[in-house]
């Protein structure tokens, strides 16, 4: 009987570190807060890149008939490097991009537009990631397929890749 109870804090060790491994290999690869879907986009005023003017996200995207992604990048974000050709087939198709360069100066934000190709309707700038903050963005990229009255249907918390595509175009065409 001694010696049961002395070998229970190890049987007791042996089935914690199994249920561990076992949280382990089954847990989700990736987490994605979706916390701002459904919602309206945040009221952050945000700089228009091309001539400095105040622009809010919302009126921006009022101005189109229908869905529009707004996407999150940076000039020093290699995945959104990466992201560029697959923004620019979505632009070539129609679909009206929003991009925003956060924490980005905007000469290095130009550089990055004029070197890989601009995929965006309209460019605007946050700076201090005010509006990130406002839409729960982790990381860049990030992109959010909004409807024209401002509400955010769904997002994307990674770079759209060439089998995405048609993923895409099928939720901002609904």
């Amino acid at each position: 009987m001694k010696r049961a109870i002395a070998l229970l804090p190890l049987v007791l060790f042996v089935v914690l570190i199994g249920l561990l491994a076992w949280y382990n290999f089954h847990k989700k690869e990736t987490y994605q807060p979706r916390a701002m879907v459904g919602k309206s986009v945040p009221s952050v005023a945000l700089s228009d890149l091309d001539d400095g003017s105040t622009a809010d996200l919302k009126a921006v995207v009022a101005g189109y008939n229908r869905p529009v992604l707004v996407n999150m990048f940076a000039s020093w974000c290699v995945p959104c490097e990466a992201e560029n050709p697959q923004l620019m087939a979505l632009k070539a198709q129609g679909v009206p991009v929003i991009g925003i360069a956060w924490k980005d100066d905007p000469k290095a934000t130009q550089n990055f537009l004029n070197q890989h190709g601009d995929p965006y309707v309209k460019t605007l700038s946050d700076p201090d990631g005010k509006m990130a903050l406002a839409l729960g963005v982790s990381a860049v990229p990030e992109t959010f397929f909004v409807k024209p009255d401002g509400t955010i249907t769904d997002k994307i918390s990674e770079p759209i890749v060439p089998d995405a595509m048609d993923a895409v175009l099928k939720e901002v065409r609904k």
